[in-house]
C-alpha cells in the first residue's frame, strides 16, 4: 500500500538521475583501455621489443612465445567488445541504482588498468628469463590505484528523499516518551551464504594447489570467500541513529538505514516481491533468511529494507516508535 506523502515532500520518480552520465561514461571508458595500453606499448617500443614475447594467462589463444605478428592477430577486439557489453548491461540492468553504478566503475576501472598493467609487463618479459621480483608490488599498486581511482572517479552519489510524514495509523507503534531511549538486537544465520563460502574455500584451495600463476583471480576468489563468510552472520540493531546491519566476522562492514529514509515499518509473514541481499537490488536491500516473519521498512525511494526475524512485530513497533516521536516533535 503506498502512502501519500505530505505537501511539503517531494516524491523522487528517478532520485538516481544526478551523475548517472558520469557514471554511464566511465563504466564504458574502462574496456577501452584493454586495448589502448597494449596498442601503445607495440606503437611505442615495436621496434625494440625481442622478436618473440612470452605471453601467459592474458591474451586468448596465444602460446608462449608467440610472434609479435601473431600476438596482434589475437581477437582482442572482441575481448574488448564482450567486457564492453558485460558493464554495460549490468549498468542498464541496474539503472536506478546508484551504488551498484559505482561499484561497476570501480570494476571497470580494474579491468581497464590493472589487467593491461599486468598484460604489458609480461609482454615486456623475456621469454626464458623469471619474472622480476618487483613485477608483483607493480602489479599490487595498480590493481589498488585502479580500485581507489574509479571509487573517486564515480563522484559522490545523490541522496534519497527526506520522509517528515509520521507513519500511518495502520502501523503498529511503540509509544516512546521524550528523552526516553530503547533498543532492539538480533541475529540471524545463513545456510546459503555458509554453502557458497565452502565451494568458494574449495575452488580457491584448488587454483592454490594447480600452482596459477594468475594471482589476482586467486586473490578474488580468496575475496569472495571471506565477503560470503562474512555475510553468514548477521547482526540487526535498531537504536536512535536508525536501523543497523552489521556483520559480526568483519565489524568494519555495516550499513544502515537512516530515520530520514523510513516512511513506515510493519511486520510482514513474508518478505515483499523481490531479491534482498546485503547488496542493493531493484526491490531493496537486506537479508532474508528463509521463510518466516520479516522486518519490513518502506523506504524513501520506493524500496524495501527486509530483515527475517520472528520478533518482527517488535522490531516494527520500535521503529514506528521512533518515528512518531522524532516526527511530531519537529513539527511541534
Amino acid at each position: 500500500m503506498l502512502i501519500p506523502l505530505s505537501s511539503t515532500e517531494r516524491r523522487y520518480d528517478d532520485h538516481a538521475a544526478p551523475g548517472r552520465l558520469r557514471r554511464l561514461v566511465l563504466t564504458a571508458a574502462g574496456p577501452l583501455l584493454l586495448l589502448a595500453v597494449p596498442m601503445t606499448v607495440v606503437a611505442l617500443y615495436g621496434e625494440r621489443l625481442p622478436d618473440r614475447v612470452h605471453i601467459q594467462n592474458w591474451a586468448i589463444n596465444t602460446r608462449d612465445a608467440a610472434t609479435w605478428h601473431g600476438w596482434v592477430s589475437q581477437p582482442l577486439w572482441g575481448v574488448m567488445v564482450w567486457f564492453e557489453a558485460l558493464f554495460l548491461l549490468s549498468f542498464l540492468c541496474n539503472w536506478r541504482l546508484p551504488q551498484v553504478q559505482r561499484g561497476l566503475v570501480v570494476g571497470s576501472f580494474v579491468i581497464g588498468v590493472a589487467v593491461p598493467v599486468s598484460g604489458a609487463l609480461s609482454l615486456l618479459a623475456p621469454a626464458v628469463a623469471a619474472r622480476p621480483a618487483w613485477y608483483l608490488p607493480v602489479e599490487i599498486a595498480a590493481m589498488l590505484g585502479a580500485l581507489a581511482l574509479g571509487w573517486v572517479a564515480a563522484g559522490p552519489l545523490p541522496s534519497a528523499p527526506v520522509v517528515t510524514a509520521t507513519p500511518p495509523p495502520h502501523a503498529p507503534t511503540m509509544a516512546l516518551s521524550p528523552g526516553q531511549r530503547a533498543m532492539f538486537v538480533t541475529y540471524a544465520w545463513s545456510k546459503r551464504k555458509l554453502l557458497v563460502a565452502a565451494v568458494l574455500a574449495a575452488v580457491t584451495a584448488l587454483t592454490v594447489s594447480n600452482g596459477s600463476s594468475a594471482w589476482q583471480g586467486t586473490a578474488w576468489l580468496a575475496l569472495w570467500t571471506v565477503f560470503e563468510l562474512a555475510q553468514a552472520r548477521t547482526r540487526l540493531q535498531i537504536d536512535g541513529s536508525g536501523v543497523t546491519v552489521r556483520l559480526p566476522w568483519l565489524p568494519a562492514l555495516r550499513r544502515t538505514v537512516p530515520y530520514a529514509m523510513v516512511r513506515f515499518a510493519e511486520a510482514r509473514s513474508e518478505a515483499p516481491p523481490g531479491k534482498y541481499k546485503l547488496e542493493d537490488r531493484e526491490a531493496g536491500w537486506g537479508v532474508v533468511s528463509g521463510k518466516g516473519p520479516v522486518l519490513a521498512l518502506s523506504l524513501s525511494d520506493d524500496r524495501w529494507f527486509v530483515y527475517s526475524t520472528h520478533e518482527a512485530q517488535t522490531a516494527a513497533s520500535l521503529v514506528n516508535g521512533w518515528l512518531s516521536r522524532d516526527r511530531q516533535a519537529g513539527t511541534a
